[in-house]
């Protein structure tokens, strides 16, 4: 029996790159990633999987913590993507576009709050320097 990957691979394709747009290279792999997840019951089925590359897998587990209503809606578009049983259409390929902008804004948010709170630091710190 063929591996999940594999069937999954045949029925929707992959065109360079995973169910988040992120490039496939030999570096970045694909990956079978649960939608239901293994702790959870979830099977390795095809319903029950989705195509993401190492990188793509490591940022939407990042999400699942930080961003939880953001991993939801990855989710729910795999789900989506597997009903179709067939290649990605425009539609999805819109939808993973629009879903990448929103995890570039959460991530430009975040490093600004990051670079706002160490110049914050530094500048208190500096007050008690003799």
């Amino acid at each position: 029996m063929k591996a999940v990957v594999e069937r999954l691979i045949e029925r929707h394709g992959t065109y360079g790159e995973d169910w988040m747009g992120f490039e496939l290279r030999r570096s970045n792999p694909l990956t079978y990633h649960h939608i239901k997840k293994d702790c959870d019951k979830g099977k390795k089925t095809m319903e029950n999987g989705a195509l993401l590359s190492r990188k793509g897998h490591r940022f939407l587990n990042c999400l699942e913590i930080a961003y939880p209503a953001l991993y939801e809606e990855w989710n729910a578009l795999f789900i989506e993507i597997n009903r179709t049983k067939a290649p990605l259409t425009e539609n999805h390929k819109q939808k993973i576009k629009t879903l990448r902008r929103k995890g570039e804004l959460i991530e430009e948010t975040f490093m600004r709050r990051k670079w706002f709170y160490e110049k914050q630091k530094n500048s208190y710190e500096n007050m008690f320097r003799y």
